[in-house]
């Protein structure tokens, strides 16, 4: 089948207007290395109503394959009916919780059995109490209580960043932060804890829940149905396939490490799965374009990868190795969701931390921006500054120019010539950047209109 809507979000509506999609081949084909390319750089504009909206259109679950069925929002829920029971797999936000339960009971009303939650975002987890029943088991990753307790834990911290990442939208005062980050909370108590796998069978139907920790967490779980081989990914594979895993999450949450990835996506493509259903948007179909997906994935992390460890042990500096590492022809994918360049950076920093040895002052919290205004002093004044930074701009250096907007900016917050100066720079950097990764695209957009609005 043709992916016609595939999205770099994954769960939640774009402020603003726009979010980037891809298509991928027809099913059944094995997919060469130009057309997976291809898909990596096909991108085209949708409204945000399409994500918002996604699912709410249907009137009845859909079909997968037999006995498997889904009902579909910006998160979906995925219900396996057996003779003795239904296994359902993630429960989308408590928001779409009660219509995708209406959808699936027309389907079968037999008592849900087992509830999977593949990982513990609120918009996998989120409908988890519309869906236990007595006598339900609710199954998760043994990593999946530490990573709801962080991941509610620091609630307020990231509701901001997700405010400005996902929606464009200004940061809320925090005291309102806490306020709703505390109401916002889904705690769920898994009654089976996986470690590496877990298996069952229910009215004749066998069950795997596979440890799949990487790009999504270190709490990821995948179903696999051996008999009929469906893999559910949950977001192990992300909302586009294939594409560059969000291996570092602009938002902030704990590392995700590559080698552990990797071994996933071993695990992943020794199963030889004919159909992939992730827990957003629609199906993946073929064993041949599975396979082609999945190893092109792995063999692009473990190129990245291995050039860090190469480019560490050389004595080459974290941003040498983030400006020069970029995938080859053959393994290219989109970055749409995460970008190689700040996996880099996030591979060093998960093997090595964060003092560079580049510096004593990385020792201590004297930051360097604490010292911008001496240098603006001492180079002359904003005025020079912002005239070198717009130079900068001319030359098409719109990084090199930011540098020098921020030393101006510290002496004179409201300096018009050097906001106009970062202005240029932060379009530049958002004419390079649109069509390619979302995060970076909400990022300075919503820079510019803060900017902007110092102007005015």
């Amino acid at each position: 089948m043709r992916r016609d809507l595939l999205s770099l979000m994954s769960c939640l509506p774009i402020a603003g207007g726009f979010l980037i999609t891809t298509a991928s081949a027809t099913a059944g084909e094995a997919p060469q290395a130009e057309d997976l390319a291809a898909t990596a750089s096909q991108f085209s504009v949708r409204t945000a109503a399409d994500l918002i909206n996604y699912g709410a259109d249907l009137d009845a679950a859909i079909e997968i394959a037999p006995n498997v069925y889904q009902a579909r929002a910006t998160g979906n829920t995925q219900m396996v009916t057996t003779p003795e029971g239904n296994v359902i797999i993630d429960t989308g936000t408590s928001r779409h919780a009660e219509r995708h339960r209406e959808l699936l009971s027309a389907v079968s009303d037999g008592p849900i059995r087992y509830v999977v939650v593949t990982h513990a975002h609120n918009d996998h987890a989120g409908g988890v109490p519309t869906w236990t029943d007595d006598g339900t088991q609710v199954v998760a990753h043994a990593r999946y209580p530490e990573a709801q307790r962080y991941l509610n834990e620091l609630m307020p911290y990231q509701t901001n960043r997700n405010l400005i990442l996902f929606f464009g939208r200004a940061p809320l005062p925090q005291a309102s932060v806490a306020e709703r980050a505390a109401q916002a909370q889904t705690l769920v108590q898994p009654d089976i804890l996986v470690n590496d796998l877990f298996e069952f069978e229910l009215g004749g139907t066998r069950f795997e829940v596979i440890a799949t920790p990487g790009a999504e967490g270190d709490d990821a779980v995948s179903v696999w149905l051996p008999d009929s081989r469906i893999l559910f990914t949950g977001d192990t594979l992300g909302p586009i396939f294939p594409m560059w895993p969000n291996l570092y999450t602009l938002r902030g949450e704990k590392m995700r490490f590559a080698a552990e990835y990797i071994q996933t996506l071993d695990r992943l493509i020794a199963l030889e799965p004919e159909i992939l259903v992730p827990s957003h948007f629609e199906p993946i179909e073929g064993a041949a374009e599975v396979r082609a997906g999945l190893q092109r994935i792995r063999d692009a992390v473990a190129y990245v990868h291995d050039a860090v460890v190469d480019g560490m042990n050389s004595g080459r500096n974290v941003y040498e190795l983030m400006r020069d590492i970029q995938l080859p022809p053959e393994l290219e994918l989109t970055e749409a969701h995460g970008k190689v360049s700040w996996v880099v950076r996030s591979i060093w920093e998960g093997y090595a931390g964060w003092f560079y040895l580049a510096s004593t002052t990385e020792l201590y919290p004297v930051p360097a921006s604490d010292m911008y205004g001496e240098l603006a002093e001492l180079s002359g004044g904003p005025d020079v500054l912002a005239r070198r930074a717009a130079e900068h701009v001319q030359a098409g250096r719109p990084v090199e120019a930011l540098h020098l907007v921020e030393v101006a900016l510290a002496a004179d917050s409201s300096h018009r010539a050097a906001l106009e100066a970062r202005l240029g720079a932060l379009e530049q950097l958002l004419e390079s950047a649109a069509g390619v990764n979302f995060y970076e695209v909400r990022w300075l957009t919503h820079r510019i209109a803060l900017t902007r609005q110092q102007l005015e």
